[in-house]
């Protein structure tokens, strides 16, 4: 309803007008908060998919890391029983470099789970929380 469009006359008319502003000022109100939810979303989506980027690579790693460690321990078996290898050095220090990777990549991970996903819209809103406490002080 446009802003310079006049009154309507009549006893009930006021309320009417009053009734039909109010609901355009809900609507316009509506469909701000969806637009800035619709463009937070979309940058939650890249955030979760980083995440989950990260999450995978850091199973990747670990399940390297196990692999190595096995290998490690059957050598480690086998050098204790008589057969030393050049492998058991090279499978404990693979180990330990994908050990050292799902470390890294978990602290990533741990880092951006932390990071808030719709900072806008809290914000927006709590100003609006704000603004309605004060207008129910004001009355």
């Amino acid at each position: 309803m446009p802003a310079d469009e006049p009154a309507p006359a009549g006893e009930n008319a006021g309320v009417v007008f009053q009734a039909r502003a109010f609901l355009a000022a809900c609507a316009q109100y509506a469909a701000a908060r969806l637009k800035l939810v619709s463009l937070e979303g979309k940058e939650a989506t890249g955030h979760v998919l980083k995440l989950l980027l990260l999450l995978g690579v850091a199973l990747i790693f670990a399940v390297f890391a196990w692999l190595f460690l096995c290998l490690a321990a059957v050598y480690v078996i086998a050098y204790i029983f008589g057969g030393g290898s050049a492998w058991l050095g090279a499978s404990l220090a693979m180990a330990g470099a994908h050990f050292v990777g799902v470390i890294v990549l978990g602290l990533a991970l741990k880092s951006k789970i932390n990071t808030p996903i719709f900072p806008l819209t809290t914000e927006e809103l709590k100003k609006d929380q704000q603004c309605l406490e004060t207008q129910k002080k004001q009355n």
